[in-house]
């Protein structure tokens, strides 16, 4: 199984133009907000509401999404993904505590659930996932029993359909009842923050991983891998012997940014300390013995790997004991990581923000087999892919939610499959023309479809338009409660826009 972030709500990106998402994703969890985005929308102000209209506010971004889906007749499943405010300070106003206890049952935090999952209903979303919003141990401790009954609540309303429950959570476990979720992605990426230690080698990942197998079983467990790394500022006198036994020694930084900013280098030989570089800028600096922003000026990186914790690196000196670090994921890290889970019969692997790629998908194609050139100065690499052996286990779906039952185990989570063609299917029969005015059209007739992607309906059906041709004979794509699909033109009457 394969799980993708797309954290829409801080990106002005659009699908299939900006980004490829891969055929191979699973489940694509969809970031519809910010983590201050529903108290800055009302949620301590008694609106109630503001989860709606937040969500609506950021529709045409789910409404690309949609199309591009549909034309690319890709098969992932798409997730809303809310992230929580992580200020300590807001949290007794946005959860309503009394004496630091959470009733989900109270009228506004039944609304602000109902809200939650009307978003799910009404939209056609296939399930919700909650994200813990300490990914580090600074959560009051009272927290994880609020978390608990929101998450039961959430359930709850759940009960009776097929949609999926899931939470992303950090390196620490969080003590829940794990009866009512399907699976937990684990995030313990970026432990070099503040640290000495490499980030997410899989000598940590195994025993954070063990951690939280006394909380969940394997088989619900997702281990999340960051397409990126953070750059640090370090003191040493032997670099490469200190990066490789992880005595590194951090320099007390005056620019400190906190490094979850994801703050994005425009000049790659040019930066502060904790600047992000994402595998595309990665992979420019290291497929090129110069700097890729100036052509006649020699790279200043240089790579290594560390092979107790499988984890590559870059290094930039800057004096005669300072140096900027980072670590990163490449070919032969990710392959120790499908190795684990493979041998530990984890649910699969999550990708933090799929737009952290290439263009080409060159990390995310290599779960499945699809060999990426190697990088590296002079063509040549540590970071080079390893030879697999092609396996036809199949990937297998998260179970559907069943509340007061364990999901049993997923088997065969992630493998090298077969070399796989990535999905360029174009319908050439149905030519779209974008249509920015958000209407809908009352159906004249039954349509049954002919094909996986028609949209289905019975005459009165009001069906909202997401996109429609230019000509009376064209392929219109509309909504239907909450299923996206495609249908003629001339089966609808009664334009009107939705109030």
């Amino acid at each position: 199984m394969l799980v993708g972030y797309y954290p829409a709500y801080k990106l002005n990106l659009k699908p299939g133009v900006d980004f490829i998402i891969s055929s191979s994703i699973d489940y694509l969890n969809f970031i519809a907000f910010g983590p201050n985005d529903l108290v800055n929308n009302g949620r301590n102000n008694n609106s109630g509401g503001d989860p709606l209209v937040f969500f609506n506010n950021q529709s045409s971004k789910f409404n690309d999404l949609l199309i591009y889906k549909l034309k690319d007749n890709l098969k992932f499943k798409i997730i809303l993904s809310v992230l929580l405010p992580t200020d300590v300070n807001n949290l007794n106003s946005f959860f309503n505590l009394n004496n630091s206890v959470y009733y989900p049952n109270s009228t506004q935090n039944s609304k602000f659930i109902s809200d939650l999952v009307s978003i799910v209903t009404i939209n056609g979303f296939d399930g919700i996932d909650i994200d813990y919003p300490f990914k580090l141990p600074c959560s009051p401790q009272y927290f994880s029993s609020v978390f608990s009954s929101f998450i039961t609540g959430i359930a709850a309303k759940l009960i009776g359909s097929d949609r999926s429950l899931t939470i992303t959570a950090g390196q620490y476990p969080v003590n829940l009842t794990y009866n009512y979720v399907n699976f937990v992605n684990v995030q313990a990426f970026h432990l070099n923050i503040n640290d000495t230690t490499t980030s997410a080698g899989i000598d940590k990942f195994s025993r954070i991983l063990s951690s939280w197998n006394v909380f969940v079983n394997n088989s619900k467990l997702v281990l999340g891998v960051e397409f990126g790394g953070i750059v640090e500022f370090v003191s040493s006198n032997s670099i490469k012997s200190d990066i490789e036994n992880q005595h590194l020694q951090l320099v007390n930084d005056p620019n400190f940014n906190f490094p979850f900013a994801n703050e994005q280098i425009s000049e790659l030989c040019k930066y502060s300390s904790y600047a992000y570089l994402s595998w595309e800028n990665l992979s420019s600096l290291l497929s090129s013995s110069s700097c890729p922003t100036n052509l006649t000026s020699s790279s200043p990186w240089t790579n290594g790997f560390v092979s107790s914790a499988k984890q590559p690196y870059l290094y930039q000196q800057q004096d005669s004991s300072k140096y900027y670090v980072t670590f990163y994921e490449d070919y032969q890290s990710l392959s120790a990581k499908l190795d684990y889970i493979n041998n530990n019969n984890l649910a699969g692997i999550g990708i933090a923000d799929i737009t952290k790629d290439s263009k080409d998908l060159q990390l995310t194609n290599f779960f499945f087999g699809i060999q990426p050139s190697p990088l590296g100065k002079n063509g040549t690499t540590s970071t080079s892919p390893p030879s697999s052996t092609p396996s036809s286990t199949p990937r297998s779906p998260i179970s559907p939610l069943n509340i007061g039952v364990i999901v049993g185990s997923i088997a065969g989570s992630i493998v090298f499959a077969a070399a796989l063609v990535a999905a360029g299917f174009i319908l050439y029969r149905r030519k779209h023309k974008v249509n920015n005015a958000v209407t809908t059209v009352v159906a004249l007739y039954d349509y049954a479809g002919k094909e996986e992607n028609d949209l289905c309906f019975k005459a009165g059906d009001i069906i909202e338009i997401l996109e429609r041709g230019s000509g009376p004979n064209d392929w219109w794509v509309g909504r239907l409660r909450g299923v996206v699909g495609e249908f003629p033109e001339r089966l609808s009457l009664r334009h009107k826009k939705i109030e």
